[in-house]
């Protein structure tokens, strides 16, 4: 788990939560967004088409902080 003091826009980071972790399988993304007033998640760009030098002209989707970790698989 991460947490939201760990994280810049920009970070590479993988999501995996519980039932992922059961099949081995996680998915990454790049953090677009994060805001003071949300303790328990950030909002990370997933699946841009492989366009990761344009991430941030992707939805990011809010995900809890709980269900990512640092880096890419």
């Amino acid at each position: 788990m991460i947490r939201k003091d760990e994280l810049k826009h920009g970070d590479k980071v993988y999501y995996q939560p519980d039932f992922m972790k059961e099949h081995g399988v996680s998915e990454n993304g790049i953090v677009k967004r994060i805001k003071d007033e949300c303790d328990d998640a950030v909002w990370v760009v997933y699946k841009c088409n492989n366009d990761w030098e344009n991430y941030a002209d992707y939805t990011g989707v809010k995900t809890d902080l709980s269900d990512l970790y640092h880096g890419w698989r």
